[in-house]
């Protein structure tokens, strides 16, 4: 329905007139109103969403990315659905574990999960990994996946500041995993976070990192974050790009990163 709202602007105005003329012969007033209800609600919201994106690139305001404006939006989610809200579809799902999970997570290895949220992939990574470090910068996330884990005897949660991996021994994980976190954090705390994955990753040790690619364009409401920026992000701290995609093909179906135009990143530690 959004594709057709944002075509539009190609209608000419007479079009238009006998357009609508036949939707409420065929529909009645009632329905037609809440058809134009919605049109004129979606033309403010994408003038908000541009007035938001200029004010914070003009202004370098954090939008609601901010570490502090993260935990509190995150100590306070409903974690009842375990971050499967997010989750397209449980084909999706699956082949995310078998095409990118399993692929760069190595058996029997330390892997850090930078935000296990509700324990979404946590529940996949602590079958693969001897050791498995969820670090997320939300107590009432580690609270939720302590509970759910409680039988695990190779998982540690950790809290974080917002862009550092605490107590995590230089050059001592074998691979990094995070989903749908990075799209919530900006470029300053990403740099911090390369500068983390640098120290912490052994010499070939590999992360996959799932993040936003508008640079905040929807409004400012995720990260300002592209995937040309994360590259770059990436690259200064010295760690070597191994894939960016933001889909792959399973079988007969494409499936896309993300909800939201995002990009999975696979890089090493050289």
């Amino acid at each position: 329905m959004k594709d057709l709202v944002e075509n539009r602007r190609r209608i000419s105005l007479g079009q238009k007139a006998r357009l609508a003329t036949e939707v409420v012969r065929q529909n009645g007033f009632l329905w037609t109103g809440c058809l134009g209800g919605y049109y004129l609600a979606s033309a403010v919201a994408d003038r908000a969403f541009a007035a938001m994106d200029a004010l914070r690139k003009r202004h370098g305001l954090p939008g609601l990315n901010s570490a502090s404006l993260n935990k509190l939006i995150w100590e306070s989610w409903d974690w009842q659905a375990q971050g499967e809200e997010w989750t397209p579809s449980p084909e999706w799902k699956q082949s995310v574990i078998d095409r990118i999970l399993k692929k760069h997570m190595p058996e029997g290895g330390t892997i850090v999960e930078i935000g296990p949220g509700g324990g979404r992939w946590t529940d996949e990574l602590r079958r693969i990994a001897k050791k498995l470090i969820a670090i997320d910068i939300s107590e009432e996330c580690l609270r939720v996946c302590r509970d759910r884990f409680a039988d695990c005897d190779n998982i540690e949660f950790v809290l974080t500041p917002g862009n550092e991996l605490p107590g995590v021994e230089d050059g001592s994980v074998d691979a990094l995993w995070s989903f749908d976190v990075f799209v919530h954090i900006n470029r300053t705390e990403v740099e911090g976070y390369a500068e983390e994955f640098r120290r912490a990753l052994r010499p070939g040790g590999i992360g996959v990192l799932h993040h936003g690619t508008t640079g905040g364009a929807t409004g400012g409401w995720r990260s300002n974050m592209t995937a040309e920026s994360m590259i770059e992000v990436l690259k200064n701290a010295g760690l070597e790009i191994v894939d960016q995609f933001t889909s792959w093909t399973d079988g007969e179906h494409e499936h896309q990163a993300g909800l939201y135009q995002d990009a999975i990143t696979v890089f090493k530690r050289p």
